[in-house]
């Protein structure tokens, strides 16, 4: 059994659902492993690096899953460059302690429907968002690569999913996933980890 704490955004939280039906309860209790939910609503990599002492570390977990990014562009807070640069350095911190570090690609968001359905104002361009994210993507990937960590891309798993059974179902509000997406995601992590 391994103690595996899960930290980042609303995505781990499970906005907008209860704690134990997000993605991460789900694969807790698929797996049987010791799982920690250290996800916090709104939360950007800065958050998650200033918590992450004593929200990862102080945990001794044999495995860390970070999970950020879209936050940071929607507030307007970091590039993906920016952002890669402190995920890396958060993975770097853990392997200090002996703790191994999983990425999570983050999610895509669905323009349309977040625009109608989460912020809806004029000064976030979802489209440049989602261009952020994918940017994001490939730096994690290629970090991974070359740094041997492993990357679990949630963003094309879900883009798949997405593909397959329809916005309405796989979205929320054109950024988080409904209780069905957060099922998918728990089967996806599950492959993985």
């Amino acid at each position: 059994m391994s103690k595996i704490v899960f930290i980042g955004n609303s995505i781990i939280n499970g906005f907008p659902y209860d704690r134990n039906q997000e993605f991460v309860s789900l694969y807790r209790q698929a797996s049987g492993n010791e799982v920690i939910n250290k996800g916090i609503n709104g939360d950007t990599i800065r958050g998650v690096a200033g918590r992450f002492a004593q929200d990862v570390l102080a945990y001794k977990p044999d495995q860390v899953a970070i999970l950020t990014g879209t936050n940071e562009f929607i507030y307007k807070e970091a590039l993906p460059e920016q952002c890669m640069k402190e995920i890396a350095y958060l993975a770097e911190l853990a392997r200090k302690q002996h703790i191994e570090p999983v990425l999570l690609t983050p999610l895509p968001v669905d323009p349309v429907m977040a625009k109608s359905r989460w912020m809806v104002c004029d000064d976030v361009d979802y489209e440049l968002v989602q261009e952020q994210i994918t940017e994001l993507k490939k730096r994690m990937i290629l970090y991974g690569k070359e740094n041997y960590v492993q990357v679990i891309d949630t963003n094309y798993a879900f883009s798949e999913y997405v593909e397959k059974v329809g916005v309405q179902t796989a979205y929320y509000d054109g950024i988080h996933p409904t209780r069905e997406g957060h099922r998918f995601l728990a089967e996806i992590i599950g492959r993985f980890l």
